[in-house]
């Protein structure tokens, strides 16, 4: 590598990675837009430049608050994927609650258009990618790039697509491997991704600076390799039901298969244990570069 592109992949990962360690459970979302970022031509990141430099001052400073960055901080694509968690609180958002998941009955083992038409995480999709094409005004269209990185990144994450009686997992307690994650669902959101460690060791010991550098890096470099071409060839109703086999498998310990039905698990906790973090570690990453490829080929259709 020369010195010169040495600089500048330092400059870049010290934009994204700006975020301190308390942050970590919003690196998925960060790392799905910052790879369909750099899968772009340089015209499409451009648009998408163009698009975030006239976000309104009240949600650059949301963006910036909820990643912990300063508040003079450029807000990047990679920071403004996790808009659609920051606004949570904001009342004047509360219809878009529901459009982070899928609620399926426990017989379901088919997702197709007609699992949901209206108010999910499929039909967030299909919403927001009409709104990012044909919208006129810049803050709708902006809020629709926003919105679209979120949706594509959570459908992705296999329990945003699953049972209401449980929150999607949230309900299911663990005893985590590492991290201080309590329940299924918060795992895979945030303490899947880190390294495993001697338990005498601390993670908040780490260097997560280092940390996430190297997560972005491994994944860019398998990047490089992944079925592109393939993984483009599917819709949302495709990645919803890539979740639900995921979900579906034993092994995932979130339901146990009981004729056709996905029932809730009989213990109160589970154990997640070194050769379950391994194995699921490797399907998170690959649904992150699945995530990934897919969302910037809608983003190079549609800006």
């Amino acid at each position: 590598m020369t010195t010169r592109l040495s600089i500048i992949v330092s400059i870049i990962l010290l934009a994204f990675f700006s975020t301190p360690a308390s942050a970590l459970g919003k690196l998925s979302h960060q790392l799905v837009c910052q790879l369909s970022y750099d899968l772009l031509p340089i015209n499409q990141q451009q648009k998408i430049d163009d698009l975030l430099v006239q976000l309104s001052n009240k949600d650059k400073n949301r963006i910036n608050s909820y990643n912990r960055n300063k508040k003079d901080h450029k807000v990047t694509f990679a920071d403004s994927c996790t808009w659609a968690d920051a606004i949570k609180k904001d009342k004047a958002y509360d219809r878009y609650k529901p459009w982070h998941y899928l609620n399926i009955a426990r017989s379901s083992t088919l997702i197709t258009k007609e699992t949901c038409e209206k108010n999910c995480i499929t039909s967030a999709i299909s919403y927001h990618k009409n709104q990012l094409k044909h919208a006129k005004n810049s803050q709708d269209k902006v809020e629709a790039l926003m919105f679209l990185g979120h949706w594509i990144g959570d459908i992705h994450q296999p329990l945003h697509v699953s049972f209401a009686s449980d929150y999607g997992g949230n309900r299911n307690k663990i005893t985590p491997l590492v991290g201080q994650c309590e329940n299924l669902h918060w795992y895979w959101d945030e303490c899947l991704l880190y390294p495993v460690v001697k338990k005498e060791k601390q993670l908040d010991k780490f260097n997560y600076l280092a940390f996430k550098a190297e997560i972005y890096n491994v994944l860019s470099k398998q990047l490089d390799s992944s079925p592109k071409v393939h993984w483009k060839k599917s819709d949302a109703i495709d990645w919803a039901n890539e979740s639900l086999m995921i979900i579906r498998d034993d092994a995932f310990n979130y339901c146990q298969i009981k004729g056709q039905n996905c029932a809730a698990m009989d213990h109160k906790k589970v154990l997640i244990t070194p050769a379950y973090h391994q194995h699921y570690q490797t399907i998170l990453h690959k649904r992150i570069l699945q995530a990934a490829v897919r969302l910037s080929a809608k983003l190079n259709q549609l800006l």
